[in-house]
């Protein structure tokens, strides 16, 4: 054992600074790094959930304007009538005369400017045969509006307004066309379908893309999340009826992700077709990344959100692909990602559809729940995250808000390398001033115990051994001394202070008295939705000249005693009594959603009580009952004899109540009208309110 009594007072205060010192401060550092680490995982957990709560919000608003756009714009007179007319001109290109040359001239465009970016984009080899189209509605129409529009490169051709023919269906394209771009040019829509309900022809498209004048049963497109979709709405019997069909490499668009909505087209009672709206993701990419402004969105060096489809497949793009495709390419090669997705992400430049992202936190998402975690997600870095779904009807869609761990314990990390240059310096500090206070502090040893005596007012709960023979004996007996004394008074001090608490907290609500411990003897506040209580008791007179004053008013306080405990259970405030009123109210100091139900049955509570008092002592009390919800004003009255009270319409509409008659409890219109599917409510009848007039009263009996 180390011999700690033999060493002078001098060398006994240096090694106990740079003890305590040398200790202190690796504590502190240690809380320190702790609490930081908590506070910035906290705030960086907050940060998160908040972008993917907002991120979720805007994709939300934006699904549900392109699902309310689709409805709105399938019933307007404008779509209805361009679906009749091109219907009726349908029926005249289906036996048009098709050229020869015309055929070739398709085959061509097909083989020449669809087929190599298509299976370029792809990786796929594709036929011809495929995708020429056989009917000749379809060869006529691709023929003049896609392969025989030159001056329009392809997914450019929505610019031809009519095609160089006079059939009728080029007469209702030049007078609808026009309208249709503009829709689609104002909600960004990349194109716009109209198809027929019947035979599913798609039988106009604002794009002139490859499935413009297919067929969605049969044809070389059916199989794809836009026929589904179509052949679903074709079976639909409401006008308003909607779906979407989530992204797919589409092939008319040459294999870009692509989207549907669609919602039928009736004439009168009669469905006559469907409108299709089709968009990419870019737009929603734009809004998770606030236009590709990671930073400036506040997500620092790594952090983004990224969009999930149920078959963990992206929807949105990756932050690190749009800042360095190569070093992105190169971390999925390196972690093993197969060649064949790696080269598919390098020719489309994109992950929509193209990275598979699946952990515990995605399909905690898929499958409707929200929470926070740490996962290796696109970039094979821990991260951060906060996860949660998005829900548009049969769509649901992960959301996950993502910060790469490394970078949001930069400042941990830095902190820690602070705290630890920081107790290099301070040893060296305490050191020195160890050696030279020490010698200062042997020589007024005696004096420093008589100051402690006349410090007696400080602390009162420390004890200093006294086990050495030195001078610190006498100074250690001394403070010993004091802090005994100080405690014991110290002790009694607290004792009245905790019974003064609990009187004031008995008088007043929570606020109310702590605004009157911080001096404010005029405290006032408005409660914004509340439910106040009278209710006046009856009958009290006789008791107390049939049984003398001090047993009607032990009576009293019995009965006033079982209302205050049914309050307390019930969650409801007692304010004061009056005389023979007793004022309550509930979703004061603690604000409850029910609060209005809460207060209804402490009424019920209060009739029972007065009526198992007349049973059990032989009295005939009767007590009525005012019961009101909405806003009040309350505060102190009085300042050395001061009471807690409530005032406003609501406190003179449920004073007003008590008195009118014909049941126990009487409610305003607005208890009524929160409570009436949980109680039997009779009325209305009417009650008299100074001010206000007659006003509807609503019974309850009990």
């Amino acid at each position: 054992m180390f011999p700690f009594n033999r060493l002078s007072i001098q060398s006994r205060l240096i090694l106990l600074l740079l003890t305590v010192s040398l200790g202190s401060i690796l504590v502190v550092a240690w809380i320190g790094y702790a609490s930081g680490k908590d506070a910035i995982t906290r705030a960086v957990d907050n940060h998160l959930q908040g972008v993917r709560a907002a991120k979720t919000a805007v994709l939300k608003k934006m699904l549900e304007t392109t699902r309310n756009e689709v409805i709105r714009l399938s019933d307007t007179p404008s779509v209805i009538d361009a679906m009749r007319g091109f219907r009726g001109a349908w029926q005249e290109v289906k036996s048009a005369k098709v050229q020869p040359e015309w055929d070739a001239e398709l085959r061509k465009f097909y083989e020449g400017e669809f087929l190599p970016p298509l299976a370029a984009r792809l990786d796929i080899h594709p036929t011809v045969e495929t995708y020429l189209p056989k009917s000749t509605a379809a060869r006529y129409l691709q023929y003049h509006y896609i392969a025989a529009s030159k001056q329009y490169p392809y997914e450019k051709k929505q610019g031809l307004s009519a095609a160089d023919d006079d059939s009728e269906y080029t007469k209702i394209h030049r007078r609808f066309h026009p309208l249709i771009a503009k829709e689609a040019r104002l909600f960004k829509f990349e194109d716009v379908m109209l198809v027929d309900s019947d035979s599913l022809d798609i039988i106009y498209t604002y794009q002139k893309t490859a499935e413009f004048a297919t067929n969605l049963r049969d044809g070389p497109y059916a199989d794809t999340n836009l026929g589904e979709m179509v052949r679903a709405l074709s079976k639909s019997k409401d006008r308003d009826d909607y779906k979407f069909a989530d992204f797919e490499f589409y092939p008319p668009s040459l294999g870009r992700p692509a989207a549907f909505a669609g919602s039928p087209i009736f004439d009168g009672p009669k469905m006559i077709g469907i409108l299709v709206f089709q968009f990419y993701g870019d737009e929603f990419t734009r809004a998770l990344t606030g236009d590709y402004h990671w930073e400036q969105e506040g997500m620092g060096k790594t952090g983004e959100v990224i969009v999930v489809g149920p078959d963990y497949l992206m929807r949105s793009e990756a932050r690190s692909l749009k800042e360095d495709q190569d070093a992105f390419l190169k971390t999925l090669r390196d972690h093993g990602v197969p060649a064949k997705s790696v080269e598919q992400i390098e020719r489309q430049g994109s992950v929509i559809l193209n990275r598979r992202v699946k952990n515990d936190w995605v399909e905690q998402a898929l499958q409707g729940k929200e929470g926070m975690g740490t996962a290796d997600f696109v970039h094979y870095q821990p991260a951060l995250s906060s996860y949660g779904p998005i829900d548009m009807d049969s769509l649901r869609w992960a959301v996950i808000a993502k910060m790469e761990t490394s970078e949001a314990y930069e400042p941990i990390r830095a902190f820690g390398q602070k705290v630890l240059a920081a107790a290099v310096g301070l040893a060296l500090l305490v050191s020195l001033l160890a050696l030279v206070l020490s010698h200062f502090f042997v020589r007024p040893i005696h004096r420093l115990a008589a100051a402690a005596r006349q410090v007696s007012a400080g602390r009162v709960d420390v004890q200093v051994p006294a086990n050495s023979r030195d001078e610190f004996r006498e100074l250690a007996d001394a403070f010993n001394q004091m802090t005994r004394g100080l405690k014991a008074k110290t002790e009694q001090l607290e004792h009245k202070a905790r019974e003064n608490e609990e009187l004031l907290l008995s008088i007043l609500p929570a606020p109310a008295a702590q605004r009157l411990r911080e001096g404010d003897g005029r405290f006032t506040q408005t409660f914004a939705d509340v439910t106040v209580l009278f209710a006046e008791l009856h009958g009290f007179d006789a008791v107390a000249e049939r049984l003398g004053a001090d047993k009607a008013l032990a009576l009293y306080q019995n009965l006033v005693v079982a209302f205050d405990e049914a309050a307390e259970r019930l969650g409801v405030e007692k304010i004061k009594t009056v005389g023979s009123s007793y004022m309550a109210v509930c979703g004061l100091s603690v604000q409850r959603p029910d609060h209005a139900a809460r207060m209804v049955e402490f009424a019920q509570e209060v009739v029972r009580i007065v009526k198992r008092f007349n049973l059990e002592r032989g009295t005939e009390l009767s007590v009525e009952t005012g019961v009101n919800a909405g806003p009040v004003v309350g505060g102190v009255v009085g300042r050395s004899k001061f009471i807690f009270d409530l005032w406003g319409e609501t406190v003179t509409v449920a004073r007003a109540l008590r008195n009118a008659g014909g049941a126990s409890i009487q409610a305003s219109g607005g208890v009524h009208e929160r409570l009436s599917d949980l109680y039997p409510f009779q009325g209305p009848g009417e009650a008299e309110v100074k001010g206000k007039g007659r006003v509807p009263v609503w019974s309850l009996k009990v």
